[in-house]
């Protein structure tokens, strides 16, 4: 949807702080595009109808935001959802020097380009953004510094779902997009950014929607199954009488029960090795990790923000991890990559912290 008043200017704000004039002023107080290197996006595409849809979404955007405190955009395009985070803490000192109290509306570059098809790579002021684009809605973007070679084409392509057409097997040729000065930058389809609390009640909502689904559902199968479990407990009541325990059996079982979650616990080793391995794919190297019981952390330089998200859907495909979570750290200049291992328990000790 269109700007629906007097054009305001347009300004970008780079990851140095600085700020350049894009459009030429025609009224209103500017507007402020955030480099895409800035920002991170997700697609999201919740199942059920609209408003719980509409509730999952916001609540993801919260839950999953990459920043200590996030700035974020979430709106409806077709099936899903975009989701674009950026820290706010990061860019409010820029925005004071600039605007004092009177903080412009600001939202990611990507959001003034003209409308994509399939894919294609925008050459930006600083850097490159790799695009999927599905029935003229973006669902992947990726910021690279340097325009993408074949293989890390291809590493982005292959992780598309569901693409309108088969991504070429090169990189394309980078586009010089022109800045679409009335574009809707979220002020009229956008959401702002919501509470905590508003968060929690959001979660709850849809939790409980879901719980009471699966609450007629489990009523009836309990009934039905009440019967046969009442029998069987009767029968394996019988057949323990009948058998005289040995002192020793309880310590020998518990032994045993010990030594097999011992063996079931993954290792996190080889759940360090896969993320290790798929940063590689990415061009990217861990400045550090560490092990904590279940839980393998690997420390990316913040430069990497722009390709976070391919990283981490491409971590959740591996199946090696139950739960993948990034979060941005700009004042030590590092983004943490925390997983949660495939078959790990919360009551886990930690195991090892080899450092950083």
């Amino acid at each position: 949807m269109p700007w629906p008043f007097p054009t305001p200017p347009l300004e970008l704000l780079s990851a140095d702080g600085s700020l350049v004039t894009l459009t030429e002023r025609r009224g209103g107080r500017p507007r402020v595009l955030l480099a895409r290197e800035l920002c991170s996006f997700e697609r999201f595409e919740p199942p059920g109808a609209r408003a719980a849809a509409d509730q999952a979404a916001r609540f993801r955007a919260r839950s999953h935001a990459p920043f200590h405190n996030a700035g974020q955009l979430v709106r409806r395009d077709g099936a899903g959802y975009a989701i674009w985070s950026w820290d706010q803490d990061r860019i409010e000192s820029w925005l004071a020097a600039r605007f004092g109290a009177a903080r412009p509306p600001v939202a990611p570059e990507t959001l003034a380009q003209p409308p994509g098809a399939a894919w294609r790579v925008v050459r930006l002021a600083s850097g490159f953004e790799l695009q999927c684009w599905r029935a003229r809605v973006l669902v992947a973007s990726a910021w690279r510094a340097a325009a993408p070679d074949d293989a890390t084409w291809t590493a982005f392509a292959r992780q598309q779902r569901n693409p309108d057409t088969p991504p070429p097997t090169a990189a394309p040729a980078p586009e010089s997009l022109p800045v679409v000065a009335e574009a809707d930058l979220g002020e009229g389809g956008g959401w702002a950014d919501v509470s905590p609390a508003s968060t929690l009640k959001l979660g709850l909502t849809v939790v409980g929607g879901m719980a009471a689904a699966a609450t007629v559902f489990w009523i009836g199968q309990g009934l039905r199954l009440d019967g046969l479990a009442t029998a069987l407990e009767r029968q394996a009541t019988t057949e323990r009488a009948a058998i005289a325990p040995l002192p020793h059996d309880a310590t020998l079982r518990s032994q045993i029960a010990a030594y097999q979650a011992l063996g079931a616990r993954p290792d996190p080793f080889v759940g360090l090795k896969t993320a290790v391995d798929v940063l590689r794919r990415h061009h990217l190297q861990a400045k550090g990790f560490s092990i904590d019981g279940p839980v393998v952390t690997v420390t990316v330089p913040y430069t990497a923000l722009g390709a976070v998200g391919e990283v981490v859907q491409e971590l959740q495909g591996t199946g090696a991890y139950a739960e993948v979570r990034p979060l941005s750290d700009s004042a030590a200049n590092a983004i943490n990559i925390e997983m949660t291992l495939v078959g790990a328990t919360p009551s886990e000790p930690a195991a090892a912290n080899p450092g950083g």
